[in-house]
């Protein structure tokens, strides 16, 4: 993760078009915005937290 994004890590996000159109730590916060957009247009991912590793 660049430094760019470090704010990011463990927040869910919502993207679109490639692009980080919402974030929040908590995913109630997420799934509440993501109604606003069809299903297919938008991904839900969480961002890895820089205090775990996953291999």
């Amino acid at each position: 993760m660049n430094e760019e994004n470090s704010d990011l890590a463990g927040k869910w996000v919502i993207l679109k078009d490639d692009k980080i159109i919402a974030s929040d730590k908590n995913v109630g916060v997420i799934l509440k915005i993501s109604e606003k957009y069809n299903e297919d247009e938008i991904t839900i991912s969480k961002i890895p937290s820089t205090h775990y590793c996953f291999y």
